[in-house]
């Protein structure tokens, strides 16, 4: 067997290996994310090198529950037998991760196309491979795979094996939380009649309420016992530096509200605009109530909520969720921010 046949086969094996998974994984829909690490490439014998490591770097985008694309520079130094050389590449990617899981870890599929440039020219690539990754909490995760590069010219296979970090940009899509507000009072106990037709323990000679469904906890009238309940939905709408445009990729969670207001009639809705400690307080005043206005009118003018149920407000850089020492800390502080509540009420069940 030479060594392009056994870097094929062995591709083929991880790819097949990943596909026997059985459990639940997790996405990142609508975020972005950073991916540094570190590559080793076994290259074709044609190229007369030895085995080297490098580094590369890729800027992801999760376009669904499953599927990312991610755009990556890799940089390797090489020794060849014709002196000293260095391989430059960039690629584009789909990364598709399954439904499934092996224990701990999230099998994938990637694949996609570059373009590698070498002192002796450029090449077009075409790169597949498979690997696992394992999620740390809501922003890292750990990542491995195996690729195989060929080159359409110079008709090359290259083993890639790449490890890393992914750094999840942003915050998940909130969701509605339903929250009793207090425990509900103790269904009035059983009494013993004669005629009892809705069979809630009530007999119907003093049964306020006949008819009630059989699994609702009744008071010693026989009417429903109802009790209080809090929905709630959180937005979050983050913001470009300098910036007080809503990107599309908000629009689902703003709709979400929207919904919410909608199905929620007495509920007025307050959104907050915030900045990073970039530029004067003044300055950062007017942005974040732009910002604030701009989820607004999103509200009001594409999702058609009432004006008068929504009202912005701007507090500047005077409240950040986190530090702004960092770029990432200052992305998450240019934002605007608003929780709904609605009190409802729904008949307790018998236990």
């Amino acid at each position: 067997m030479d060594r392009k046949t056994f870097k094929a086969l062995s591709l083929a094996m991880a790819i097949g290996a990943a596909g026997f998974a059985v459990t639940t994984a997790s996405a990142d829909e609508g975020r972005f994310y950073i991916a540094p690490g570190v590559q080793w490439m076994d290259f074709d014998s044609d190229r007369q090198s030895r085995d080297e490591t490098g580094y590369n770097l890729g800027i992801g985008y999760g376009l669904s529950e499953n599927l990312s694309t991610e755009l990556t520079y890799s940089r390797i130094s090489m020794n060849t037998l014709t002196g000293r050389d260095r391989l430059r590449s960039i690629r584009l990617d789909l990364l598709y991760k399954f439904d499934n899981q092996i224990g701990t870890l999230s099998p994938y599929f990637v694949g996609g196309l570059g373009d590698a440039d070498l002192n002796a020219g450029k090449d077009t690539t075409l790169n597949v491979g498979a690997g696992f990754s394992y999620r740390l909490n809501d922003i890292a995760e750990w990542r491995t795979a195996a690729r195989t590069f060929y080159g359409i010219a110079d008709r090359t296979f290259d083993l890639g094996i790449e490890t890393g970090m992914v750094f999840h940009l942003g915050s998940a899509a909130p969701a509605t939380r339903v929250e009793p507000s207090a425990a509900a009072p103790a269904p009035a106990p059983a009494v013993a009649a004669v005629a009892d037709a809705d069979g809630d323990g009530v007999p119907d000679s003093r049964d306020a309420c006949p008819d009630t469904p059989r699994n609702y906890a009744v008071d010693a009238r026989g009417c429903p016992i109802m009790m209080n309940e809090v929905a709630r939905i959180d937005l979050t709408v983050q913001f470009d530096f300098d910036q007080s445009v809503v990107k599309p990729e908000f629009f689902e969670d703003i709709r979400r509200v929207a919904d919410f207001l909608t199905a929620n009639e007495s509920v007025v809705a307050v959104v907050e605009g915030h900045t990073d400690s970039a530029g004067t307080d003044a300055y950062n005043q007017s942005l974040s109530e732009r910002r604030a206005a701009a989820v607004r009118q999103v509200l009001i003018e594409r999702f058609g909520v009432s004006a008068a149920r929504v009202t912005s407000v701007g507090y500047g850089e005077s409240r950040p969720v986190t530090s702004n020492a960092s770029a990432e800390g200052r992305a998450q502080n240019r934002r605007v921010v608003g929780s709904m509540t609605a009190t409802m009420q729904r008949p307790q069940l018998r236990n």
